[in-house]
Parts: structure tokens; sequence; C-alpha cells
């Protein structure tokens, strides 16, 4: 399909094809529920009064279970507070919202969630 070699990496496929890849999926279809069910998440914010930076990142409740630490509600905050600000500030608006993040995510092609966590590139 992209002419390459059998043992060349996909990378620049998936990048030149817009093909997302299963850990694009994952946090694609997270950040959804997560925007689609915002009314079930509270901000920093809406938690305490302290004004702080991160004020308007997710609220993570505290878990001690890792059975709970690896489940999607857990994981969908984590990686909602990981977006850069300059998709995080379109939230109220969905299709936007969903646009850019699918182009985040096509320019970006993250193989695992580690690389998508220490990503410090904006859009």
């Amino acid at each position: 399909m992209g002419g390459a070699q059998p043992r060349t990496s996909c990378r620049r496929l998936f990048k030149q094809l817009e093909i997302l890849s299963v850990p694009c999926h994952y946090i694609l279809s997270l950040t959804n529920f997560i925007i689609n069910n915002h009314e079930i998440f509270q901000t920093h914010s809406s938690v305490h009064n302290i004004n702080t930076r991160h004020k308007h990142h997710l609220h993570g409740p505290n878990a001690n279970l890792s059975c709970f630490q690896k489940s999607t509600f857990y994981a969908g905050i984590k990686i909602f507070n990981s977006l850069p600000p300059s998709l995080t500030i379109l939230k109220n608006d969905k299709a936007k919202f969903k646009a850019a993040l699918r182009k985040y995510l096509y320019t970006h092609c993250f193989y695992c969630l580690y690389e998508f966590f220490i990503c410090t590139d904006d859009l």
C-alpha cells in the first residue's frame, strides 16, 4: 500500500496516510469519553479555592487500589490532563476539539502511552 520494505518502520507511513496507531486510538477514545461526559468530572478549581496554574485540569480521585488506577476512568483523566493547553481550551466545542486532537495524534503518531506522556510539542 505504501511501497515500504517489510522491515521498515511504519511511523512515517502512518503520518503520510493519516492512520492512527493503536495507542492513538486509545487516547482518542478516552478523550472522547471525557468530552462527551464532562459533567461527571470535576476540575481542580471546583475541589478547592486555591488559584493554581492547573486549576482547569480534571481532578483525579484518590485511588489506593491498582485495579482502579488502571481503569479507563482514571486513565482518561490522566491522559486528558497531559494534553497540550492548545487542545484543552477547545474542550467546550466538541467538533473543534475532536478535529484538533485527531490532527495532533496524526502528526505525532505515538507508538506507546509513554511517548504521549513525555511529548512536550504543541500543535
